[in-house]
């Protein structure tokens, strides 16, 4: 059931000008039951990009994110995530992308996102906050229709969401 949820997921976030539009695309490989967003991969346009996040080397606790190729290694980070094994030629900052698909927990109409508690998309995304400066790159929270919240608590430190994809819905958030 979630391989078939998840591809329906890729198949409606596949057919969004966000996506059409964009050449350096993040995904995330998934753990613990996340909607998986790899087949966007394997359906991408003529010129795009895909990356993936890796810890920060700096141990700042942020991510950065390296180029995803048909011969990317992998190894597991200190969480036990698989990321690609960095090569620092192919790893670039979180300002350089036009679109990350974000995983998430649960979620809700207003762009709040609730992730697995590490706060690394919020501290990565952070200069986001400066919207008129940054509006790259999007952020497209990808989840189950199921882990929509009614509301949820925004800290001052979260970063919200610009569109959610689901197996039933696409919505941009306004801000």
């Amino acid at each position: 059931m979630q391989r078939q949820l998840s591809r329906r997921i890729a198949r409606r976030l596949h057919c969004q000008q966000i996506f059409r539009n964009a050449r350096h695309i993040a995904l995330y490989i998934p753990v613990r039951g996340e909607a998986d967003p790899r087949l966007l991969r394997d359906w991408g346009l003529p010129g795009q990009r895909f990356y993936l996040p890796v810890l920060s080397p700096f141990r700042d606790d942020s991510l950065w994110f390296v180029r995803w190729e048909q011969n990317t290694r992998f190894r597991l980070n200190r969480f036990r995530i698989p990321e690609p094994v960095s090569r620092y030629r192919h790893s670039h900052p979180a300002r350089w992308l036009d679109l990350v698909v974000t995983p998430l927990v649960a979620f809700d109409q207003n762009g709040t996102r609730l992730g697995m508690g590490g706060g690394f998309y919020d501290r990565t995304f952070a200069f986001k906050r400066h919207r008129q400066c940054h509006s790259r790159p999007r952020l497209a929270g990808y989840a189950y229709a199921f882990q929509q919240a009614d509301a949820l608590v925004r800290q001052p430190w979260d970063i919200p969401l610009d569109s959610i994809c689901s197996e039933s819905y696409f919505f941009d958030i306004k801000h």
